[in-house]
């Protein structure tokens, strides 16, 4: 993993060779001088050229050394800007969702396709422990229902944790959920009716899009820039036009484009929400999985009339097992305790004594640290792999954050129909129509780069880039 010595050396050496500092054709440091500067032994450093080598990056000359054997220059355009048409949309999702959600589970498949965090790191270990040590010590069967709004431990931790987001929220406006979603879900039940029209981002995590149909809403999709975001130009035409009863938002390195609103655009957006009192339900489940220098603020750091309500769980960060999440709830505290008690009374609670406890240690910190430099690192390689392997027109998008990449392809190709053929070779992706209710991403798929990648994952992505070629190759011919 990406943590070990030799990983973090092979990382500092890549980041030289992608910048030009070490060009193609040059000498690399030998073992010695290497160990000597790093002050790391050699076998480490044999470890991180090996790894090197077998990246590609560079290759071993007989009683010469190492040399750099290529630099991929990042030449791939970013997706296009969605060209939506902002009217209400009757939200209906296909069996497709589901097909995906099912197909991961294939032991033999290699898979790109959930938005799952990495399970390599040392965190993983600590939560089993926690859980073996507090299902013996604390509590947690024979009590009954435990109160709705869940343990005050972790609504303490969760209020400690949102200052790093620019949020000052006291645990007694906080609801424990089952998980992000569901906290979208609750949110969604008490804002809105069956038949009211609701705001989403384009593209949009198609789990929202499955809760919208389920609560018999009605969509209108505003486009999102790779970059930026939601386009608060579109957003504003909508209010004006339509009697929005709520807008949602992964505001921060977005399920799938990867973008995130700047704070400033997020200052004006909450201006927006105001002027035509309009809640926004925000999804900050990948606000801690920055690749920068500082986090980024919520949405809710800007809400001085309690219009946001903050959404997250730590089924990104951790693992999607422990099904913990939350709500900043502000005005709509009482309204979302009552929904959630008729919805499931209240959430068990020894996965939130486990989540109250790690949250409240140095080791969840360390472990974000270890995770946004690994997600980096694994990102860049994956731009390494799609440059190499796909057909140069071929347009992905530039996360600062998060754990998903949204890959464009030409008009015409249809990446559900490669999302079939790939799945019949055990390679599976999330294809693009998923993430709209328009149709308008079946050229589009969504790419996971999160988990290790070893040569099996790497040779996937060859593969996909191989499928991609062939189908452009025929569209061109037509």
């Amino acid at each position: 993993m990406e943590n070990n010595l030799y990983s973090q050396l092979a990382c500092k050496m890549t980041a030289q060779i992608r910048s030009g500092a070490i060009t193609v054709g040059e000498r690399m440091p030998s073992v010695r001088q290497l160990s000597k500067r790093e002050n790391v032994s050699i076998s480490t450093v044999v470890a991180a050229y090996n790894l090197l080598e077998e990246q590609g990056w560079v290759e071993v000359r007989p009683k010469s050394g190492y040399y750099v054997r290529r630099q991929v220059r990042e030449s791939l355009q970013v997706p296009s800007t969605s060209d939506v048409h902002s009217r209400p949309v009757i939200a209906t999702t296909s069996q497709l969702v589901m097909d995906v959600q099912r197909e991961v589970t294939k032991p033999e498949a290699v898979s790109f396709s959930r938005a799952t965090p990495a399970t390599d790191f040392p965190i993983i270990r600590h939560v089993e422990r926690t859980y073996t040590r507090l299902s013996r010590t604390r509590k947690h069967l024979g009590t009954g229902h435990t109160n709705p709004e869940g343990p005050y431990e972790l609504r303490q931790q969760i209020a400690h944790h949102a200052v790093d987001a620019g949020v000052a929220v006291s645990p007694a406006s906080i609801v424990t959920t089952a998980g992000c979603l569901n906290a979208m879900g609750l949110c969604l039940q008490v804002l809105t009716q069956p038949g009211d029209v609701v705001a989403v981002e384009s593209p949009c995590y198609y789990g929202i899009l499955q809760l919208i149909e389920a609560y018999g809403l009605k969509a209108v999709e505003i486009p999102a820039h790779h970059e930026t975001g939601l386009s608060l130009e579109a957003l504003r035409l909508a209010m004006e036009q339509w009697p929005l009863k709520a807008v949602l938002s992964v505001s921060s390195f977005s399920n799938p484009l990867g973008c995130s609103i700047p704070d400033e655009r997020k200052r004006e957006l909450v201006s927006l929400l105001e002027q035509y009192q309009v809640p926004l339900i925000e999804d900050d489940i990948y606000g801690d999985l920055y690749f920068g220098e500082r986090r980024t603020r919520a949405i809710k750091a800007f809400d001085t009339q309690g219009l946001v309500l903050l959404c997250s769980s730590l089924s990104k960060t951790i693992d999607p097992q422990l099904r913990v999440g939350w709500i900043l709830a502000g005005r709509y505290f009482e309204e979302l305790l009552h929904r959630k008690f008729l919805n499931m009374l209240s959430t068990p609670i020894l996965p939130q004594l486990v989540s109250a406890e790690i949250l409240s240690q140095g080791i969840y910190e360390r472990h974000l640290r270890h995770a946004r430099e690994a997600y980096r690192h694994r990102y860049l390689r994956l731009v390494d792999l799609v440059s190499e392997y796909f057909p140069g027109i071929t347009k992905i998008s530039r996360p600062q954050g998060g754990i998903v990449a949204w890959i464009e392809l030409p008009r015409g190709v249809d990446a559900t129909e490669l999302y079939h053929y790939s799945r019949e070779h055990d390679v599976l992706i999330a294809p693009g129509e998923m993430f709209s209710l328009n149709k308008q991403f079946q050229h589009c798929f969504r790419l996971n780069y999160a988990h290790r990648w070893t040569p099996a994952r790497e040779n996937a992505i060859q593969k996909l880039g191989q499928w991609v070629a062939e189908r452009v190759v025929l569209l061109q011919s037509q």
